[in-house]
């Protein structure tokens, strides 16, 4: 990613950027908009709130077996709402909330890529409690073993040949992103959201692939974002990464795609460190590097599916080189909405040392992404 602005400017756009544009309290469609320095009332907030448009519970991980055997994975439940919130009523089954889950499994060892999408309208089969972590669609689930989360379960499948249950616990605090308490995606005063994150989740539990099971253990991590109108109309997709470092730090990093190629003045990277702490880099304080693609023979979409992240260390203040490898090249969810690539890799440092894990996402470069805004 070229710095496009020089630093003065940026500085200002940052600037004006805090110093105004107070969001309304609901958009024009009535939907509640995230409101900086507001207070979150816990558990409460780790369920649905169904008074904003959208959110979305999202963990990905990396899990081994005794053997060495190695598998990633991805569950994504999304709830978006079909009526404004004065319009939701209990009676109307069904009409009111639309549930979008996306499952995938990556089988390192046997080189194999597996996922599934499910739609369902809220109802017997897909909902989402309001005052508590519990989010299903179907055989599909989420749910918190304690108020704080710091205890979850997931049970997850792709058709009937793969299955993963896995009980997670936080091995870090729970962070909210935003400086102000809110993640500013765009210049509209609305383009913001709640993001909660468990970077950290002790993982354990099982795989079945085709009949065989699997003791695992691992690593995940897992985000809870809540927003009524997020991305701008003029991003055209969005690389997004999260990185699990040995360490004991973590590394999220978005670059948000303009319709001229140019990364959004809204891209940010974060450092998270061993306590929680957070340290903010703007666009002009990083640099994506896209060194390669790689065409999927599904769709010939061009994914950059090694990219480097070039910044600084938040305490050291030294250069800082993350090399992104997919241990799986063809990891594309091809489906009816909008195909993207999201998978498992390594990180490399810049002597090609390995220094951690993560995942990548890379939406818009198979065509538009009017499924997921």
């Amino acid at each position: 990613m070229k710095r496009l602005l020089p630093t003065c400017l940026l500085l200002l756009l940052a600037l004006t950027a805090s110093a105004g544009d107070q969001p309304p309290p609901f958009t024009s469609e009535g939907y509640r908009v995230p409101q900086p320095g507001s207070q979150l009332e816990f558990p409460r907030a780790h369920g649905s709130h169904p008074d904003y448009k959208i959110e979305w519970w999202y963990l990905t991980g990396h899990l081994f077996t005794e053997s060495g055997m190695r598998f990633g994975y991805q569950a994504t439940f999304f709830r978006t709402a079909l009526k404004k919130p004065s319009e939701q009523t209990v009676s109307e089954f069904g009409s009111s909330q639309l549930y979008l889950t996306h499952m995938a499994l990556t089988d390192i060892e046997g080189g194999q890529f597996y996922f599934e999408e499910r739609l369902s309208r809220e109802g017997w089969d897909a909902w989402a409690r309001t005052d508590r972590l519990d989010v299903r669609n179907g055989n599909w689930s989420l749910v918190a073993k304690t108020d704080d989360v710091s205890e979850m379960q997931l049970q997850a499948s792709v058709d009937s040949d793969v299955r993963w249950r896995l009980s997670l616990q936080a091995d870090k605090p729970l962070i909210r992103f935003g400086e102000d308490g809110t993640s500013r995606k765009g210049p509209d005063p609305e383009a913001r959201s709640y993001y909660l994150s468990f970077t950290r989740l002790k993982t354990s539990g099982t795989v079945s692939i085709e009949g065989e099971e699997y003791k695992v253990t691992g690593l995940s991590w897992m985000d809870h974002e809540i927003a009524s109108n997020q991305l701008d109309p003029d991003y055209v997709g969005w690389d997004w990464i999260a990185i699990q470092l040995n360490d004991g730090w973590e590394v999220k990093a978005y670059l948000l795609r303009e319709r001229d190629g140019t990364p959004s003045f809204y891209s940010a990277l974060i450092w998270i460190a061993p306590n929680g702490s957070t340290y903010y880099r703007t666009v002009s304080g990083f640099e994506w590097v896209k060194p390669s693609f790689w065409e999927s023979p599904a769709t010939q979409a061009q994914y950059p599916n090694s990219p480097q992240i070039k910044t600084t260390h938040p305490v050291t203040e030294k250069p800082v080189t993350l090399q992104f490898v997919p241990l799986l090249d063809d990891q594309e969810l091809t489906l009816p909405g909008t195909t993207y690539w999201e998978g498992a890799g390594i990180v490399l440092d810049a002597s090609g040392e390995e220094v951690g894990s993560a995942y990548l996402e890379l939406v818009g470069y198979a065509g538009e992404i009017e499924g997921l805004r």
